[in-house]
């Protein structure tokens, strides 16, 4: 039989056995999550520090061109390499844990917090790693789900989940099954996941907004604030004194916590109670919990009032029942070309990309005149760790003046200068909660005109290119159109930048076809639009990239 070979990850300690196969085969048959794309050897994706061992490594030796990326003599590929001998290899980044999917959990018992709220109490069978501010998605029988917020600190609670659950009128879950749930019985749970989770160093101060069981999402990480002795205001709306079904906790808090006030709204609108109050909102944190309509105009008005984008961190809840059918109905997607892995759902894929777009803003706001672009991508790494991106799936990008008319793959200069006035790309491809977050965008320093309507002439052409792909364009017709969409406005087009397949992590498991390439329309919410454009004659480009998803997308989180 071939010899088998060990493979030690650090500094996980985690193993896997490999034979002659490639190194990239040997993870994913073991059930791996290993960060991988192209399979070529061309985009860097699944490059690895050798710590000990011997390995052949298929481009070197077969005298294949060297990809235009760094790789240093203790590196290797693992879509590349064969294990000659035991192998520990270092992987890059932070983890490679996926969090577990499915959970049973056994009822302990539930009781009325108002007329049409329940509170239900969980005791999972393993204990679950839950964030403050995420949320757990019901299983049903039918094979539908409900999602609905951990409403406090299970670590701080013996492993307990609670849950505060909203009647809604016609609910298949909160009308027929919750009423008949008795100690006991067990359910079936998936997560954690959401994008709406601590993000804070305690010094800041904390703004909370909350819409009835919004509320939920809140709590966590109000409890987590008041532990830090933040300086935290939380604004919670209800249509009546009696929504407020948490009063007799929060004036507790108040007294014991000077730090912390909270402002009951009835029948107004939260954020504009809190806007008429002395808060420093350019220095302030804020989290959003509750309808979209709320979400979205709090999240108008404080960024109106000085909040940073990446500092508004926010969760929307849609019902079901009376309200589902108000939600898109899912397209018909590709039996081959668009397949996607077990946990993939909209929600979680939604949550992502929320979170990748606040991250590019967050490394975007760190970003230094005098800055190398090495020092950029440490900053970056740190931002992502710090946000809670378990690993990326592909390398963090930073490129600054002449540099943003290279693509991803291409080498670039890492002591280059931020200057006083230049033009920055920051493209991200983090994993948050297993599924992946890849988004991208440029932004300018300083006064320059041909670096800012470089910059509009790129949100112009994704735009119109997007909206091409809303009249029903193949994704070989969406990229001949941006071509043209990109002339028209004088600058040109890269076209080795073709778009690619987005899913559950890694989604190279199920497609690695270019959009540019495709010769159907693609789907929603399975495929990322690359634009970049470069001047003709100028080292002058920029970039953009975002999951093709209609003007309606949204998350459906919280329903019945």
């Amino acid at each position: 039989m071939p010899r088998r070979h060990v493979i030690t990850l650090s500094p996980s300690g985690q193993r896997f056995e490999t034979g002659s196969e490639l190194l990239l085969d040997g993870m994913l048959a073991s059930g791996l999550p290993v960060p991988f794309s192209c399979r070529r050897g061309a985009c860097g994706s699944c490059k690895v520090k050798l710590v000990s061992g011997q390995y052949r490594d298929t481009l070197r030796s077969e005298g294949a061109a060297l990809p235009s990326y760094p790789l240093a003599d203790d590196e290797l590929l693992l879509c590349q390499s064969h294990a000659c001998s035991d192998l520990c290899l270092e992987i890059p980044g932070w983890s490679l844990d996926t969090p577990a999917l499915a959970a049973q959990a056994r009822v302990l018992g539930q009781r009325p917090l108002t007329d049409d709220i329940v509170e239900l109490v969980l005791l999972p069978e393993q204990a679950l790693d839950v964030r403050p501010g995420q949320y757990l998605r019901f299983r049903l029988a039918n094979g539908d789900s409900r999602c609905f917020s951990v409403a406090n600190l299970p670590a701080q609670d013996q492993g307990q989940l609670v849950f505060h659950i909203r009647k809604v009128r016609g609910g298949l879950f909160t009308e027929h099954l919750l009423p008949a749930l008795t100690p006991g019985d067990r359910l079936q749970l998936e997560g954690p996941v959401g994008a709406c989770t601590w993000q804070h160093d305690g010094r800041r101060p904390l703004v909370l907004f909350a819409t009835g069981t919004g509320y939920a999402g809140i709590k966590p990480l109000l409890l987590t604030a008041l532990a830090r002795g933040s300086q935290t205001v939380l604004y919670w709306g209800g249509s009546s004194p009696a929504d407020f079904y948490d009063r007799a906790f929060l004036d507790q808090a108040c007294r014991a916590h000077a730090q912390f006030q909270w402002h009951p709204v009835v029948a107004g609108r939260v954020q504009h109670v809190a806007l008429a109050q002395p808060h420093s909102w350019s220095d302030t944190q804020v989290y959003a919990c509750g309808n979209p309509a709320m979400v979205a105009q709090a999240r108008e008005a404080c960024l109106a009032a000085g909040v940073a984008p990446h500092r508004f961190v926010a969760e929307a809840f849609v019902a079901s029942g009376a309200q589902q059918a108000q939600v898109p109905p899912t397209v018909a997607r590709h039996p081959t070309l668009e397949k996607v892995g077990p946990r993939y759902s909209l929600d979680g894929m939604l949550a992502a990309r929320e979170h990748s777009m606040r991250a590019v803003a967050a490394i975007a706001s760190q970003l230094q005149v005098g800055m190398t672009t090495a020092q950029a991508l440490e900053m970056a790494a740190r931002t992502l760790q710090g946000m809670g991106a378990s690993h990326t799936w592909h390398p963090t990008y930073i490129r600054f003046g002449d540099d943003t008319v290279r693509t991803p793959r291409e080498g670039i200069d890492p002591g280059r200068v931020l200057r006083p006035a230049d033009i920055v790309v920051v493209d991200i491809g983090p994993v948050w909660d297993g599924y992946e977050g890849d988004y991208g965008d440029t932004f300018v320093f300083g006064e320059h005109a041909l670096h800012q309507a470089c910059v509009k002439a790129l949100h112009e052409v994704f735009d119109e290119t997007r909206q091409a792909w809303g009249r029903g364009l193949s994704g070989r017709a969406l990229y001949d159109a941006a071509a043209r969409s990109a002339q028209a406005r004088g600058w040109c087009l890269e076209r080795n930048l073709a778009g690619h397949r987005i899913a559950d992590f890694p989604h190279a498991l199920y497609g690695q076809e270019k959009l540019a390439e495709l010769d159907i329309v693609p789907s929603e919410m399975v495929w990322v639009l690359e634009i970049q454009l470069c001047h003709p004659s100028e080292p002058v480009g920029a970039f953009f990239e975002d999951i093709l998803i209609g003007e309606a997308g949204g998350r459906v989180a919280e329903v019945a």
